[in-house]
């Protein structure tokens, strides 16, 4: 039982030494304020006195001025103006002070509608001595008369007398109010001393049944988290410390299960990103066996375009060295043939190598601004020389000038001359071929059309491979390397355009690119429209 005994009396004396503390503080509290609102309303009742004592002798010294005008009068009106002036300050900053914690302008209107008065007055003043001044001594007289009698009684005084006793009775209501809370004080305590007793009897009691629950239900839930039930709850209600326990307890154990949830994700996660960047090393691993074949590709290309023009070259130099003295001209012949071949290996190397830079992402592009217009007509008069020697015509059935677009101008030249080359090739003789530039929309568009071969419909998918020819195109022109249309989808690609063909098999080709259009190419066109 004792410690029953030494819970009660620790209760009852912290209960009681509290509830004695605070009635204290509380009782000081409102006696300090209400003794602060006294002395202010009696400082405040000694500013107005001594406002009213200051005004009533500068009024009495400027009407004595007045009467007698003497210099010495005028210097002690001075004197007397500064200190009412004083006065007034000091009454102003206390009223303000105290409007400003008490949350009432009440007061500051009074001091307001007295500084108006006191200020008028010392007008009135003014106004008495320029006419006294100006010899209208009758006039005078009567407006100094009219104010000593009237204005002073009338309104000066009211609001003196009203002031004083406005302040007057916040004294009084302070002191009554400091004598009632002194009282109730008394009275707070002697209920706070008997409330202590037995609520520290009753709170006792109920302190050791409610202790004796929650540990037991502390205990409890210790045995079975501990036993690995991480879905117990400990069921206390309320707002106690042992509730906050509980309550901390049972957040400790869910973020527990939580943080068990978390490593079953994390886990999960870390098996999906093993898989991820296996993947990825797949995909690694697949492109470089993309570029390994694209280089095995790359030198099966050499060996396949340049085994037959060195075989030739090789045959012509063996004959030529293997045969009789020649003439001149035999043997310019053969070195003719030979130059012919090496141009059409440097042309085979250099396609090939261009084919293989954009397969090694290498390809170097020196851009600008370069006008179609101009490069289409250059592409026509190549056209022109070419299709003379078949008996083939070339025209330009529609030319916009003044189109814009961004790109290589040797590059771009290149894709149309192998377009035309290819019109000018696989066309029949005696045909026509006719190219156009237009623009639509954001966009440059060339297109090229031929009355030749044609393609078959089941190898337009494959134009654009390298080494693709389709059967008609070999049947009718064996010469051909077939990469012409590949560098020309590259170089259209690495502009951001577009090229395609529409085709018929003996009834013609048509081959379109479209180019993104500047913004001059743009604004020309919207100014057109």
């Amino acid at each position: 039982m004792y410690h029953l005994k030494l819970a009660l009396v620790i209760a009852i004396s912290f209960t009681f030494v509290v509830l004695l503390a605070a009635i204290l503080y509380w009782s000081t509290s409102k006696i300090t304020h209400h003794v602060q609102r006294s002395e202010n309303a009696h400082n405040t009742l000694i500013a107005y006195e001594h406002v009213s004592q200051q005004a009533y002798r500068h009024f009495k010294q400027r009407m004595d001025h007045l009467l007698t005008e003497s210099p010495a009068d005028r210097r002690q009106i001075d004197q007397s103006s500064q200190r009412l002036q004083h006065a007034i300050d000091i009454l102003r900053k206390r009223i303000t002070l105290i409007a400003a914690n008490e949350h009432n302008t009440a007061e500051l209107e009074r001091v307001a509608k007295l500084t108006a008065f006191l200020a008028a007055s010392e007008y009135r003043f003014d106004d008495i001595e320029r006419l006294k001044r100006k010899g209208d001594h009758a006039l005078a007289f009567q407006m100094l008369s009219t104010f000593s009698e009237q204005d002073i009684d009338t309104h000066f005084q009211p609001l003196i007398d009203d002031a004083i006793a406005h302040e007057q009775k916040k004294v009084d209501k302070a002191t009554a109010i400091m004598r009632q809370q002194a009282a109730q004080s008394r009275r707070l305590a002697m209920g706070a001393i008997i409330a202590a007793a037995l609520f520290g009897w009753i709170s006792g009691v109920k302190l050791l049944n409610d202790l004796r629950k929650s540990i037991a239900a502390l205990m409890t839930g210790t045995d079975e988290i501990a036993s690995g039930n991480l879905k117990y709850r400990i069921a206390l209600k309320g707002k106690d410390e042992f509730a906050y326990l509980a309550s901390h307890f049972n957040l400790m154990v869910q973020k527990l299960a939580l943080q068990q949830e978390k490593l079953r994700e994390s886990r999960v996660l870390l098996e999906y990103k093993v898989e991820e960047r296996t993947n990825e090393l797949q995909q690694t691993n697949q492109a470089l066996q993309r570029m390994d074949q694209a280089r095995r590709a790359f030198l099966t290309d050499i060996s396949h375009e340049l085994r037959t023009p060195i075989t030739v070259i090789r045959g012509e130099a063996e004959v030529t060295l293997r045969g009789r003295d020649r003439d001149v001209t035999e043997y310019k012949d053969s070195l003719q043939r030979i130059v012919e071949l090496a141009m059409q290996l440097g042309k085979y190397v250099n396609d090939l190598l261009f084919l293989a830079r954009n397969e090694s992402a290498n390809l170097q592009f020196e851009w600008d601004d370069v006008d179609m217009s101009e490069l289409v007509n250059n592409t026509l008069e190549d056209i022109q020389v070419m299709v003379r020697e078949r008996q083939q015509t070339a025209s330009c059935t529609e030319l916009e000038t003044g189109v814009i677009v961004r790109g290589d101008r040797q590059r771009l030249r290149q894709v149309l001359f192998i377009l035309g080359e290819n019109a000018c090739r696989y066309s029949i003789d005696g045909g026509h071929i006719q190219i156009s530039l237009t623009t639509e929309t954001d966009h440059v568009v060339f297109r090229i059309t031929d009355r030749g071969i044609g393609i078959p419909a089941q190898d337009l998918p494959h134009i654009f491979e390298r080494h693709f020819r389709s059967a008609n195109a070999v049947e009718n022109c064996p010469e051909g390397s077939g990469l012409g249309l590949a560098m020309a989808h590259t170089i259209i690609t690495a502009h951001s355009g577009e090229i395609g063909v529409e085709s018929q098999k003996d009834h013609g080709t048509t081959f379109t690119v479209r180019l993104p259009a500047t913004n001059a190419t743009q604004s020309q066109q919207t100014a057109t429209t």
